[in-house]
């Protein structure tokens, strides 16, 4: 039997390196999508979440991976 790649809230935080609270406010923002990086274990409500979490780690390596040009602008201009 293989693992799953779902993983209860806590567990994916604790995997991910982050807070659970962490967790869940980049779901409310909206950083997680419903049915690709979460989902519910049962379809209602009170349901606990489960994570994706490779799915969820390339989206946060995604959001925190920035260019050159964001990080110092000013080693890009030309010295006079």
């Amino acid at each position: 039997m293989t693992a799953s790649p779902w993983l209860g809230a806590h567990d994916a935080a604790r995997a991910l390196g982050i807070s659970y609270s962490t967790l869940y406010r980049w779901r409310t923002a909206g950083l997680f999508k419903a049915g690709t990086h979460w989902r519910r274990k049962f379809p209602n409500t009170n349901s606990p979440v489960l994570y994706h979490l490779d799915r969820c780690n390339q989206t946060m390596c995604e959001a925190t991976a920035t260019s050159l040009n964001s990080i110092e602008p000013a080693l890009l201009m030309p010295v006079i």
